[in-house]
């Protein structure tokens, strides 16, 4: 597997997140871009949610490199 699609503890490279909160021990991939606001619908789903156009990043979450959420 090379670098750039490993997941580990953290945010990983060329990261955009903006209006989210990341709880503890969550795994964010390479080039994942998240922007909250108030354009986003309210869902939950097990690695994350989305409440009033804030982005939560469940505790031990794992998001995969690329994964966007705008």
């Amino acid at each position: 597997m090379s670098d750039d699609h490993k997941v580990l503890i953290g945010i990983g490279k060329r990261c955009k997140i903006s209006h989210a909160i990341l709880d503890k021990n969550c795994s964010i991939g390479n080039d994942v871009e998240i922007k909250g606001g108030k354009h986003l619908q309210d869902i939950e789903t097990e690695n994350y949610l989305i409440k009033e156009g804030i982005v939560v990043i469940k505790k031990g979450a794992i998001i995969p490199a690329g994964f966007k959420i705008v």
